[in-house]
């Protein structure tokens, strides 16, 4: 068999292989490193679309889905420009419906992270699930939680095991590092309620 039909068979394999995997329409826009487990899945009810209307030869969309591991968007979900979003071994990320990231997003799923619906994320997100160091070999895994209608602004971090109530509004630089109320405004380091009460529209 010559080295070209050889090529052709093995594309035309990898991508029945990933037609099994993927339920649903994804988009890619600009360059695109895919890597799926031959375990792993994404499920879209919608359209899940990374680097979205990306320009340039610098957009780059990283896609790493290791054994057993899932990604599950109930509607539309953009992730915008540079996107990078790795999920470990038994991991799920689940994805709220007309939700967004915006650009040099990275999401790293250790086991479990949930976006509601309705969110907006802005630039240099950070989400940590797991810790990366173990103290006293207490190593821990602990979901983040977004619930609906959240504002998360510039540069912030969550680190593991928090639940961001419906509503609420993250400030630009806040690291949060416990559960934040619904409806209300947090910021700072560490992340501390400023205003209750709060409505927005997206």
């Amino acid at each position: 068999m010559s080295i070209i039909r050889k090529l052709y068979y093995r594309i035309i394999s990898t991508f029945i292989c990933l037609r099994k995997q993927i339920k649903g329409k994804v988009r890619v826009n600009g360059k695109c490193h895919m890597h799926l487990d031959k375990t792993s899945k994404i499920e879209s009810k919608g359209i899940l679309s990374f680097s979205v209307n990306s320009f340039g030869s610098a957009r780059e969309t990283t896609l790493r889905i290791d054994k057993n591991s899932k990604i599950i968007a109930n509607g539309n979900f953009d992730f915008f420009y540079d996107s990078d979003i790795i999920l470990f071994e038994d991991a799920k990320l689940i994805l709220g419906i007309n939700s967004f990231i915006n650009s040099n997003c990275k999401i790293r799923c250790h086991k479990s992270i949930t976006i509601g619906d309705n969110c907006a994320i802005s630039h240099d997100f950070t989400v940590m699930d797991s810790n990366a160091h173990s103290i006293n070999g207490d190593k821990k895994t602990l979901p983040v939680i977004i619930k609906d209608h959240v504002w998360v602004g510039t540069r912030v971090t969550i680190l593991s095991g928090v639940t961001i109530g419906e509503g609420a509004v993250i400030a630009a630089g806040a690291v949060v590092t416990k559960d934040v109320p619904p409806n209300t405004i947090v910021g700072g380091n560490p992340a501390k309620v400023i205003k209750k009460n709060v409505e927005w529209e997206a």
